[in-house]
């Protein structure tokens, strides 16, 4: 009796422990996700993205054609495929689905990110 009570114990414990170590691996990507996704700040963003990425909007918007996708059915690596785009703001893209109009998706997004980030992200979408 008193070992079938030590081993219910031991295996309680056993997946308390793998439990609590799985909530906080993803506690922390979802931290560094986050960190990572909100690099929309000048600081942030010449630590964690490098200025190519700055280069590369300018970069598209003079020389080569913004490729523009359907946000209502575009994949998650249609959207990942915008410049800047990052996982949180995957979620958040889909999370509105479907979208209606441009103002619906400025509203919605605005939620997140700043005016001029809207806009510059308007540019990559179409809504259909």
């Amino acid at each position: 009796m008193v070992r079938l009570i030590n081993s219910q114990i031991v295996v309680c414990c056993t997946v308390i422990a793998v439990v609590a170590c799985t909530a906080k691996s993803e506690k922390a990507q979802d931290t560094a996700m986050v960190a990572g996704d909100t690099a929309l700040a000048p600081s942030t963003t010449a630590s964690t993205t490098p200025p190519a990425t700055t280069t590369t909007s300018s970069t598209t918007a003079s020389s080569a054609p913004i490729h523009r996708i359907n946000i209502n059915t575009a994949t998650d690596a249609e959207i990942l495929s915008i410049p800047g785009m990052g996982p949180r703001m995957l979620r958040e893209f889909k999370e509105y689905r479907p979208y209606k109009s441009i103002e619906q998706f400025r509203r919605e997004i605005g939620k997140y990110v700043d005016k001029a980030e809207v806009a510059r992200l308007e540019q990559y979408i179409v809504i259909k």
